[in-house]
């Protein structure tokens, strides 16, 4: 009976020895076959995931971006060169803490007593320059005038917002308007006019340049007759010839008829 159970135990642990190889060799290949399945499984999708990075990369926004900011940039930057005011507004609104914008004249310049002088000549011209101070509305249009003697306005041009100079030939006056001579006051305005009123941000009306033109005479030299140089010399010659014996004959007789009048006194 013992004898039975024991080779019976035996089989058993020989069943069970030679089953555990046998599924550990099992399933090594199945591990292998998983491990090689798996394999080509992760080097697919790296694969397809390397072409995709390399077509992400130069189609990326930043890379496909940065040139096109570097243009817009130029481009800019020569539009800031050319009209510093491009990216004003042409309409706002700001508050009472904002100062009024202002146009300061460059050319002509003016001393504090005497103002630009120029000939009314129509191979003359004037040259006007400004700058802008505090400007943050762009103006939709500049009025560039001369106020002359008798209130006579002159509009010398129309420009675009953005102009900083002007050239006024004065070739172009109409002919049934003259320049006279006489003080010009140069007036400067957007589209509101010469009489708006300051606003914060906007340009104010400026009007402090004065001009004068004068009209330039040829010389004319004296050709008569009775013209003569010297005859207000030999005048005054003549003058003292004639009177200076008399003076002193009247000089004699007044002290004379002194010296008789104290004699009779004392």
């Amino acid at each position: 009976m013992v004898m039975c159970c024991f080779l019976i135990h035996a089989d058993v642990v020989v069943l069970e020895k030679r089953a555990g190889p046998v599924s550990g060799s099992s399933s090594a290949p199945a591990a292998a076959q998983s491990s090689s399945s798996q394999a080509p499984a992760a080097s697919g999708p790296q694969a397809s995931a390397q072409p995709s990075g390399n077509s992400t990369v130069p189609n990326t926004g930043g890379n496909s971006t940065l040139p096109g900011n570097n243009n817009s940039t130029a481009s800019a930057g020569g539009g800031n060169n050319t009209n510093s005011m491009g990216n004003l507004p042409t309409s706002a609104s700001y508050g009472v803490t904002v100062q009024v914008g202002y146009a300061t004249f460059l050319a002509p310049t003016a001393s504090k007593s005497v103002s630009p002088l120029y000939r009314v000549d129509a191979n003359e011209n004037v040259t006007f320059s400004w700058s802008y101070s505090n400007l943050l509305v762009r103006p939709a249009n500049l009025t560039l005038a001369a106020v002359g003697p008798q209130s006579a306005t002159y509009i010398i041009a129309a420009l675009n917002g953005d102009a900083t100079s002007y050239v006024w030939q004065l070739n172009s006056v109409v002919p049934k308007t003259p320049l006279m001579n006489g003080y010009y006051q140069i007036q400067l305005y957007d589209q509101r006019g010469p009489t708006a009123i300051p606003s914060p941000g906007w340009l104010m009306p400026q009007s402090r340049l004065t001009i004068a033109f004068y009209t330039p005479e040829s010389y004319q030299p004296i050709t008569n007759s009775n013209y003569c140089p010297t005859c207000f010399y030999s005048a005054a010659l003549r003058l003292k010839d004639t009177f200076g014996p008399l003076g002193i004959a009247f000089g004699i007789a007044c002290l004379t008829s002194g010296m008789f009048v104290y004699g009779l006194i004392y």
